[in-house]
């Protein structure tokens, strides 16, 4: 099985073929490697991102398309991650920075976790007030790192439209979170905005 071409490899993936998985997994896993780690700089976070770009590589396989070589799919898969890796970061930032300007000079774990909680929920709230189609096509590009060809060829939508849609979504989230909010999600903005430039 280890001679069969990706496609192949992949047509068996899509037929919940274990064994097929694995191959593709210890052909990529050491290129996908190395190229998340020389973004990182970190062996811990690498590999648990390595783990997670394969295993939603197997949740997602019946909705993956391919060409000749998983490489560009696994390749973008990890770009994103990186990027998500860099918002966790640049968001626990941010609010250390959003709570030392507060007037109170300590601030209890338990707090900044119900901040962190209740900012979610406000920016669930209102992406689940979206129209459906937009909720659908922000959620494929932001929970499940779909590029703007892929999220058209599932919902038979224009690539354009799906681009307009992600803007609008963005837009409906600056307009609606409160100024401190929106501090908190500008990795978001710019995670979003990355993906526009990219596609």
């Amino acid at each position: 099985m280890k001679e069969l071409s990706d496609k192949t490899l992949f047509t068996f993936v899509q037929n919940h073929d274990e064994r097929a998985f694995a191959v593709l997994l210890e052909r990529y896993s050491t290129r996908v490697y190395d190229l998340v780690y020389k973004r990182t700089r970190n062996d811990d976070d690498t590999k648990d991102i390595l783990q997670d770009i394969f295993i939603s590589f197997w949740n997602n396989r019946e909705k993956i398309t391919i060409e000749d070589s998983l490489y560009p799919y696994l390749h973008r898969s990890a770009k994103y991650a990186v990027i998500d890796l860099a918002i966790k970061n640049q968001r626990v930032t941010a609010y250390h920075t959003l709570l030392a300007k507060q007037e109170e000079p300590f601030c209890h774990p338990a707090e900044t976790s119900m901040i962190a909680g209740e900012l979610k929920q406000h920016y669930e709230q209102e992406v689940a007030r979206m129209p459906a189609t937009m909720q659908q096509i922000f959620r494929l590009s932001r929970d499940q790192h779909l590029s703007t060809k892929e999220i058209a060829a599932i919902l038979q939508l224009s690539e354009q439209t799906v681009r307009n849609n992600i803007s609008l979504a963005l837009k409906k989230l600056r307009v609606s979170l409160k100024s401190e909010q929106l501090i908190l999600l500008l990795p978001l903005s710019l995670y979003i905005s990355s993906t526009l430039a990219i596609n």
